[in-house]
C-alpha cells in the first residue's frame, strides 16, 4: 500500500544555503573587512599624489574611517599591527599633557625654513580686540560662534557645537567641507562662502582651520601652475590666506581664530603641514582682529613627538587621533573643542559665556 502522506520537496536537496543568503553574507563580510581595515585605506588614500584621485578617495574613506574607530571595529587591525610590529614607536605610554600656549614661539630647527623676505616675527597672541559694546549675551540674543574648515573640521566641528551650546547664551554652527582647502578653489570656493556667511549671519566668532589638501600645485586665474612651495607658489597661497582673513574679519568687534595643523604622523606631511601653519602664522601676525592657535603642544608628548594616545586629566591614556595618523578621534575633538572655548573666553567681555 503506498504511503499517500503529503510532503515538502526539499527545495535545496543538496544541503546548500539559498543564493541570496550567501549574497548578502558576502556583502556583510565586505563590509565589516573594510571598516576594520579603515585606517590603512585612509592612510593610504592620504599617500596618494595630490589629485582630484586622492580628494574622492579621502572623502570616501575618512567618514567609514571615524564610524569604525568610534564602534572600535578596528581593533583586529589595531592588534595585528602590533603583533606584526607596524605601530613601534607610535603609541606613547610615558605621556603627559603640556600646558598650552596659544601660540608658542617657535625654534629654529622646529619649523622648515620658508622662502620669505619678512623677518621672523614675535608670536603672540593678540588679545586687544574687544567687543565695543559688550552686549549682554541671552538665549534670545546668543553669541554666535561659525567653524569652517576642512575635514579636519568635520571630525571635531559638531562635538564643538555641543560643547558649546550647553550654555544658553549660546549658539554655534560646524560647516566643514571634505576634500577641500584654499587650493582648489574650482572644487570649493571657500573665499564666496565665507562671505556669504559673514554677511547673512553676521557671526560674532568665526573659528576657521584649513591645510590638509592644500600642499598641492595651484593654478592661478591666469591659468599657470603654480609648484608647490617654490616662492612663487607661497605668495598666491598667501595672498588666498589674507583674502579669508579679510573677509572673517569682517568689523574690529568679531572673533577670528585661525587654527593651525595639528602635528602628523608621516613624517613629509607633518612637514608639509608646518610650512603651511608658518604661512597661516605670518599672515594672521599682520592682522589685529585674527588670531593664530598653534596645535603643536595639545597633540604631541613630552618629547614634542606625534602620539596617538594622551592621557586625560585623570591620566588615563585616551585615543586622541585616528589610526590615518591626520584625523582626530572623537576624544581629541572634545580636547580641540574644550581649548576653542577657552581662547574664546579669553576675549574681553566673554569669560562668562560658559559659567565661571
Amino acid at each position: 500500500m503506498e504511503d499517500e502522506t503529503d510532503t515538502e520537496p526539499n527545495p535545496h536537496p543538496h544541503g546548500g544555503f539559498p543564493a541570496g543568503k550567501v549574497f548578502l553574507s558576502g556583502i556583510a563580510g565586505f563590509i565589516l573587512a573594510a571598516a576594520i581595515n579603515s585606517g590603512a585605506l585612509l592612510a593610504d588614500a592620504e599617500q596618494l599624489p595630490d589629485s582630484r584621485s586622492r580628494s574622492v578617495s579621502v572623502a570616501i574613506w575618512s567618514p567609514i574611517e571615524k564610524i569604525a574607530s568610534t564602534l572600535k571595529l578596528t581593533w583586529p587591525r589595531n592588534v595585528g599591527d602590533f603583533l606584526l610590529g607596524r605601530n613601534e614607536g607610535e603609541d606613547q605610554v610615558d605621556l603627559r599633557r603640556e600646558q598650552i600656549g596659544a601660540v608658542p614661539q617657535p625654534s629654529a630647527e622646529e619649523w622648515p625654513a620658508l622662502s620669505l623676505e619678512e623677518p621672523s616675527p614675535t608670536y603672540e597672541l593678540d588679545q586687544t580686540t574687544a567687543v565695543a559694546s559688550e552686549p549682554v549675551w541671552s538665549s534670545g540674543n546668543p553669541f554666535t560662534i561659525w567653524v569652517l574648515g576642512d575635514s579636519m573640521v568635520q571630525f571635531f566641528g559638531e562635538t564643538f557645537v555641543r560643547m558649546a551650546e550647553r550654555s544658553s547664551l549660546v549658539a554655534a554652527t560646524s560647516e566643514p567641507k571634505l576634500a577641500s582647502g584654499l587650493s582648489r578653489p574650482d572644487y570649493f570656493d571657500w573665499p564666496a562662502r565665507i562671505s556669504d556667511v559673514m554677511t547673512e549671519y553676521d557671526p560674532d566668532a568665526v573659528v576657521l582651520m584649513f591645510g590638509g589638501n592644500d600642499a598641492q600645485n595651484i593654478k592661478t586665474d591666469e591659468g599657470q601652475w603654480l609648484k608647490r612651495f617654490t616662492a612663487e607658489w607661497e605668495e598666491e597661497y598667501r595672498s588666498r590666506i589674507a583674502l579669508v582673513m579679510d573677509l572673517a574679519t569682517g568689523t574690529e568687534e568679531r572673533v577670528v581664530l585661525w587654527v593651525g595643523q595639528p602635528p602628523m604622523r608621516g613624517e613629509g606631511f607633518d612637514s608639509r603641514m608646518k610650512q603651511l601653519n608658518d604661512l597661516y602664522r605670518l599672515e594672521a601676525d599682520s592682522r589685529l582682529g585674527v588670531h593664530y592657535l598653534d596645535l603643536q603642544s595639545l597633540f604631541t608628548d613630552e618629547n614634542g613627538a606625534y602620539a596617538r594616545y594622551l592621557p586625560d586629566s585623570s591620566g588615563k591614556l585616551t585615543d586622541v587621533r585616528l589610526t590615518d595618523g591626520v584625523h582626530l578621534s572623537h576624544w581629541g575633538g572634545e580636547w580641540l573643542s574644550d581649548f576653542l572655548l577657552d581662547e574664546i573666553e579669553k576675549f574681553p567681555g566673554l569669560d562668562g559665556l560658559w559659567g565661571e
